[in-house]
């Protein structure tokens, strides 16, 4: 990696766009005072990142902007940019300097270009291969290059003996920066703010994990208490399934038994039907008693007829013989009297009403209805009845009428004692019928206590069927509360557990509650129901959301604390490697760098003796703690002198020694370019001619910018640009390339 060539647009004096090409091994850089040639150094010193306005000889960034001239506009801004050759790619980015993430993809290119552009405002931009990039990452680059900081890459006018009067401790940085050790401080500063950072992330993790901690213990407790509800939950489950599953059973099994053994509303009915053949038997073993009863009474109503009948006809017949009789005595008077009046025609006609009714008597009789035989009865006597009182007071008309008239009574005697004994065998036939009926009764009653007897049987049927309905109204009422418990437990569990309790059915019964018996399994869902409502808590489904929130955030604190303190860790590991390397390489930078500052010194100072040595100082902080640190010393002898302070050399002798440690410095880590910017100016020809002798030296690692007025830098310069002000009032170069003019006079 070198310098190739740089590029500078409206920087202080050079308005226009210049470019200088540093490919030769020393390129010299003559002109004028006040041409612009320190220009040119405060231009590589601006795009190396130098945010010091003064160490470019300016107080705000505009000052370094192009002004303007007569005949040129002032600029808005001033760039230049740095061609650096990666080529040979011999730049380790790898190891325990290793390059960012932000670097490291450019390290990779062939050409690195890198730009700096300053505005009117003071604020300024850095590119690099035409990318944005920080300041940070400038200052990285430039340490992976090799330049690092500008104290001993570019050396202005007047600064050459800076390293001396510098404190050790400044010196020991010089010294690190020249080793190339910047980016490894830079690594170790930076890890030592992300340590701190780290810590302060694992402070400020512990105090969120504590204010966190008491809160998720809560919330643990919690959801603790919802697990063990959702194991009582499933545990539920399984208890539900065995109870319901047994219940169901036993439910059908009784409600198939209410149904073969019958329902109380169908034995009711058979009780009604029992109800209607009792009331039925009991009526007819009234009507039994009834009928048998008013048989006899009929019957007994009938003889005491027949027998009225009877003595009536006796008493007509008494009648009717006396009649006779008198008649008889009429007709023996009849010579006496002859006044017989009764006339033959009423008595035949009499007679035929009662021939008449007697034959009614029978017909009656003989169809055994004695209903109307009292009336038939009645209108006889009342027919003879009418005769005798019409026809007693009558005369007989004559003998043969009174003949024929007793002949007619003899009939009607002899008819009515006819009757006579025709009612008398009525009545013993009647008497019969009372007999056959009382035997009818008797037989009747048998049969009746035969039917008292089924009443008797059917009425204990009865009390065993209202017995059997009152049992069977238990069960059924028994069966309706035990499927009302059952619907209720099934929706209570539907509360509890969810809908799927509803497939019970579904779900195999837990073989541990095979043998349970019901009323065990039931206190044991009853208890798990009680744990369930022990366990419960409000908002479940909030908290549960929360304490996973909570957790997933001190899950997630607890991974990054543990990455933090494992980046810790490393952090500490790097840090310690670090600072293990930089004192290794510093230990061994120091040595290399003394060694040829010894070398420089012995060439400078004929007989003169020049080495660094490390000292040791305390330092006292802010708090009062005393801190050690390092630091450089020169020890330098000369030859033929006492003197041993290099503020005691003359200023020659301070800008050699100057020279031959930067020089020494630059050696032991070769930079790709260094811009010496007339550090050869308080030097006479003797000692400028060694100052040639150590450029020769140096530019066999490292490209030189050389800015000189001295004739002698001059003879070692391979390229040399001539810098002056032009009529436009702008700096503008005019080269000569040494090695080809050469050529060309050969």
């Amino acid at each position: 990696m070198h310098l190739s060539h740089i590029t500078i647009q409206g920087f202080k004096s050079f308005a226009k766009k210049t470019t200088i090409d540093v490919n030769h091994q020393v390129t010299g850089v003559v002109g004028p005072n006040g041409s612009g040639k320190s220009n040119i150094a405060e231009a590589i010193r601006f795009v190396l990142g130098e945010q010091s306005m003064k160490s470019m000889r300016g107080k705000i960034g505009a000052d370094i902007i192009f002004k303007g001239s007569e005949h040129l506009s002032p600029m808005s801004r001033a760039s230049v940019t740095m061609v650096i050759d990666n080529r040979e790619k011999n730049v380790d980015i790898n190891g325990i300097g290793q390059a960012s993430a932000d670097i490291a993809p450019y390290l990779v290119y062939d050409e690195l270009v890198l730009s700096r552009v300053i505005y009117a405002d003071g604020t300024s931009d850095y590119l690099l291969n035409d990318a944005k990039i920080r300041l940070k990452d400038v200052q990285e680059l430039l340490s992976f290059a090799g330049i690092g900081g500008s104290a001993h890459t570019i050396i202005n006018q007047g600064e050459a003996d800076r390293i001396l009067l510098a404190s050790p401790k400044d010196r020991k940085e010089a010294l690190e920066d020249a080793l190339g050790l910047r980016v490894y401080h830079m690594r170790l500063n930076e890890s030592k703010r992300k340590l701190e950072r780290v810590k302060n992330h694992v402070r400020e993790i512990d105090l969120l994990r504590q204010e966190i901690k008491p809160h998720l213990l809560h919330l643990e407790r919690q959801v603790k208490k919802i697990e063990s509800q959702e194991e009582e939950r499933k545990n539920l489950h399984r208890l539900l399934v065995a109870y319901l599953t047994k219940e169901e059973y036993d439910l059908t099994c009784l409600d198939e038994r209410i149904l073969e053994q019958g329902s109380s509303s169908t034995l009711v009915l058979i009780t009604d039907s029992i109800h209607k053949e009792l009331h039925v038997l009991k009526e007819k073993s009234h009507d039994v008693q009834s009928v048998s009863r008013e048989e006899k009474n009929t019957l007994l109503a009938e003889i005491h007829a027949l027998s009225s009948r009877k003595d009536q006809i006796t008493k007509t017949l008494g009648r009717l013989e006396a009649e006779k009789s008198y008649l008889e005595k009429e007709l023996s008077k009849e010579e006496e009297k002859k006044s017989v009046t009764i006339s033959y025609d009423d008595f035949n006609q009499t007679h035929e009403k009662t021939k008449e009714g007697f034959k009614q008597i029978h017909s009656i009789l003989a169809s055994q209805d004695l209903s109307n035989i009292t009336t038939v009865v009645n209108g006889v006597s009342r027919e003879v009845e009418s005769f005798f009182t019409t026809h007693t007071t009558k005369k007989v008309s004559n003998k043969d009428h009174v003949l024929a008239t007793i002949k007619t009574l003899d009939q009607t005697i002899q008819e009515h004692e006819e009757k006579e004994k025709d009612l008398a065998n009525e009545i013993i036939f009647v008497q019969g019928k009372i007999d056959q009926v009382e035997t009818n009764a008797q037989a009747r009653i048998t049969s009746r206590h035969e039917e008292e007897k089924k009443v008797m049987l059917l009425e204990s049927k009865l009390r065993e069927l209202d017995s059997t309905i009152a049992l069977r109204r238990q069960e059924e009422g028994e069966l309706a509360l035990r499927k009302q418990h059952f619907d209720a437990l099934i929706q209570e569990g539907v509360m509890i557990i969810g809908r799927f309790v509803l497939e019970y059915k579904n779900h195999t019964a837990d073989e541990r509650y095979k043998d349970t018996p019901k009323h065990d399994l039931m206190r044991a869902i009853e208890r798990s129901k009680l744990r369930i409502e022990e366990a419960s808590v409000p908002n479940r489904d909030e908290i549960l959301e929360e304490f996973k929130t909570t957790k997933e955030r001190d899950e997630y604190l607890t991974k990054e604390l543990a990455d933090i303190k494992e980046s810790e860790e490393k952090l500490l590991a790097l840090i310690a490697e670090l600072e293990s390397s930089l004192k290794e390489r510093f230990s061994s930078g120091v040595n290399g760098v003394s060694k040829v500052f010894s070398e420089f010194f012995g060439e400078v100072f004929i007989g003169g003796k020049g080495k660094l040595a490390l000292v040791h100082l305390t330092k006292v902080d802010e708090e009062g703690n005393e801190i050690m640190e390092t630091g450089i010393d020169i020890d330098v002898s000369l030859p033929n002198k006492k003197v041993k302070e290099i503020s005691m050399f003359s200023g020659g002798e301070r800008a050699l020694v100057s020279i031959a440690l930067l020089f020494a410095m630059s050696a032991i880590t070769p930079p790709p370019f260094m811009v010496l910017d007339e550090t050869d100016a308080p030097l006479d020809e003797s000692n400028a001619r060694k100052y040639g002798v150590m450029l020769q030296r140096l530019a066999e690692k490292s490209k030189l910018l050389v800015i000189t007025h001295n004739r002698e830098t001059m003879n070692h310069c391979d390229m040399l640009y001539g810098v002056t002000i032009g009529v436009d009032g702008g700096s503008k170069l005019l080269s000569i390339d040494f090695k080809q003019a050469e050529s060309m006079v050969q």
